[in-house]
């Protein structure tokens, strides 16, 4: 199994797992892991030159976004590709969440939330798009922390909770065209128009501009499958 360039893990507990976490995440959304392949915690811990600690731990949070499946007495595999309509089915469950999401959060009218929400647009704005996830990785990050952004920001942690279920897959099962991100351009400007609904202060454009932007991922995603 070939893998990315070890990445210069530094010193420190934390550190050093989230850097394993992040050359585990490459693996799988390049494919250098394919869907059902084993992960084993041994060589991995020998391909990354970490010890077995690090990759458990790492293991046990993908396995938390769905990327990564436990079997009992077989380990860690990696999870399969869900179909193009499983993928239609997670963004419908996104529209009955996010545009409540949106509109509470707007109605907080928090200048932080704001900021840091104009600061995911024009990250996402400035990422390359592929054609490896060490291209397109600051993209994908930008466009879930706008979305984390919103949904941290309710009031209710159980909506916050239900969105956060949906990180592996959308993460992982983004819009690829020779993995390069097919919908960047349509990402940006839908993301920019629910920035203006926070800015504004209107919680109601906020809702219809979340809702619009996730019915046009799930129009996407439909017409990738036809």
């Amino acid at each position: 199994m070939q893998t990315p360039e070890t990445p210069p893990f530094v010193s420190g507990r934390q550190v050093l797992a989230d850097g394993v976490h992040e050359a585990l995440l490459a693996m799988l959304v390049d494919g250098t892991l394919p869907p059902g392949s084993p992960m084993r915690t041994e060589t991995l811990a020998k391909e990354l030159q970490v010890s077995a600690t690090p990759v458990r731990e790492a293991l046990a949070r993908l396995e938390s976004t769905g990327m990564v499946r436990r079997v009992a007495r077989r380990g860690y595999r990696v999870a399969e590709l869900p179909t193009r309509e499983e993928l239609a089915q997670l963004i419908e469950l996104r529209l009955v969440l996010e545009p409540v999401n949106a509109e509470r959060a707007c109605a907080q009218n928090d200048p932080a939330l704001i900021e840091a929400l104009a600061g995911t647009v024009e990250a996402q704005q400035q990422a390359p798009t592929g054609p490896h996830y060490e291209n397109f990785r600051d993209f994908l990050q930008a466009d879930w922390a706008f979305h984390s952004l919103i949904a941290a920001h309710t009031g209710n942690p159980f909506l916050e909770q239900a969105f956060n279920s949906c990180n592996g897959y959308m993460q992982r099962y983004r819009m690829f065209n020779d993995h390069v991100i097919s919908d960047a351009h349509e990402s940006r400007a839908e993301h920019a128009r629910i920035l203006d609904a926070f800015r504004s202060s209107t919680p109601a454009a906020a809702a219809t501009a979340m809702r619009e932007h996730l019915e046009k991922l799930l129009a996407r995603v439909r017409q990738q499958s036809a």
